[in-house]
């Protein structure tokens, strides 16, 4: 009786320290009086269940429920682990070095595939953006953290695993068998088209990648660009720094991002770094939906400085900072303290799905030309996989036209890098 109590003691301390977080990370100004009959209502809800339940209760189960609770209220990239979960996540990640080539998110509770990486494991399997993931070797994941989520998919290389998502007008899941690969970043590529127009495709900014970048850029200039088109569409991989080493290249000076806590202090600043700074010749970025992360703090920067055209579809929105914190319980916090702006004030992580994201100048496909391929597709009597791709093909070409268009005709801001 005397352990129950102890711990009961510990999880209401836990209680008014989580509070506390999660008002600090949304901002809330809430007075110290309302804030404490908040918790008054919690507390005494935790009290009837420790007295009164049926059964006599295992607070700490009730403790680690609650608290995963609360943190996944927060947002979708915060994330509590019991000593035991966060144990068994660290030796995932030490033991497993193949994946499944894709990003996770989550809205609505529900976690989904955000970006395939191209030629990887979960593309060849038909894998697909905006799929629902329902299951994870028959294991659900409706509540687990994308962190946990991110961890199933790892595993030793060619071992399979069995991806069961939802997708669109399909009454039941669909089970996909992925096979695990090594993990390897999409490599850049570049080419030239008529005109001058350099091509410079990145389908991944993770690791070190973005140095191939630099070099692919400087092909380009060499090979006699005068014109460039930056590829970032379903480049969702990469930290925020990486991000900012791709801006940099087409900038000289003047802040890239930045991040605000709720407090809106700058916790951290991103500034240009004039010697990294390659080339001031006109440009258009292309990106969608599948563009996240760092691919966002360059083309979020690039928009802001009036360095570049974004063409395509409006970006996902992934741009937050999250700290890690380790409890007396030896349980750990992943938390999400500040979250990162464009220089002109744009937060990319809105929480409204509306304002997330960072938004193209020339929007293509337009909705004429989308509602045509969609109805093109409804009566196309491929089978789905193939008409899919066709469909997926013909929406990239349409914006890399749009995207030499606005170079042609010369669109695209002049003026050298701020």
């Amino acid at each position: 009786m005397l352990q129950k109590g102890k711990t009961f003691v510990f999880f209401l301390s836990a209680v008014v320290v989580t509070y506390g977080l999660m008002a600090a990370f949304y901002g809330r100004v809430v007075a110290k009086d309302e804030a404490y009959k908040e918790l008054a209502v919690f507390m005494d809800a935790l009290k009837k269940i420790n007295e009164d339940y049926v059964e006599s209760p295992d607070m700490n189960r009730v403790q680690d429920g609650a608290m995963r609770g609360m943190i996944d209220a927060l947002d979708p990239y915060s994330s509590f682990f019991t000593k035991a979960q966060y144990e068994a996540l660290q030796k995932r990640r030490a033991e497993a070095s193949a994946g499944a080539g894709m990003v996770l998110s989550k809205r609505a509770n529900v976690i989904f595939v955000v970006s395939v990486q191209k030629g990887g494991p979960a593309e060849a399997a038909g894998i697909r953006p905006g799929d629902y993931v329902m299951a994870l070797d028959g294991s659900g994941v409706e509540d687990k953290s994308i962190l946990e989520a991110e961890s199933l998919l790892r595993g030793a290389p060619d071992s399979k695993l069995k991806v069961s998502v939802f997708r669109g007008a399909r009454t039941k899941p669909l089970d996909i068998e992925i096979v695990r690969k090594p993990d390897v970043p999409a490599a850049p590529a570049s080419r030239m088209l008529d005109g001058g127009i350099g091509v410079l495709q990145v389908p991944s900014l993770a690791g070190s990648i973005v140095s191939d970048v630099r070099v692919k850029l400087k092909t380009l200039v060499s090979a006699g660009a005068q014109k460039l088109i930056l590829d970032v569409r379903d480049c969702a991989e990469g930290e925020a720094r990486s991000g900012a080493e791709l801006a940099n290249f087409f900038l000289k000076d003047g802040v890239i991002y930045y991040c605000q806590n709720r407090r809106g202090e700058r916790m951290k600043e991103v500034a240009a770094v004039t010697t990294e700074f390659l080339t001031d010749m006109p440009m258009v970025v292309l990106l969608n939906e599948s563009t996240a992360g760092a691919a966002e703090v360059a083309a979020g920067a690039l928009k802001a400085h009036k360095r570049a055209v974004l063409v395509g579809e409006k970006s996902f929105g992934i741009g937050s900072i999250q700290d890690q914190i380790a409890l007396r319980s030896g349980a750990v916090l992943f938390l999400s303290t500040s979250k990162i702006f464009t220089p002109d004030g744009k937060m990319i992580q809105d929480e409204t799905i509306r304002n997330a994201g960072i938004k193209p100048d020339v929007e293509a496909p337009d909705d004429e030309t989308q509602q045509e391929l969609l109805v093109e597709a409804i009566y196309d009597t491929k089978e789905d996989i193939a008409k899919y791709r066709e469909l997926q093909e013909k929406i990239q070409r349409d914006q890399m036209d749009r995207a030499i268009e606005v170079l042609t005709r010369g669109t695209v801001p002049l003026k050298k890098a701020a």
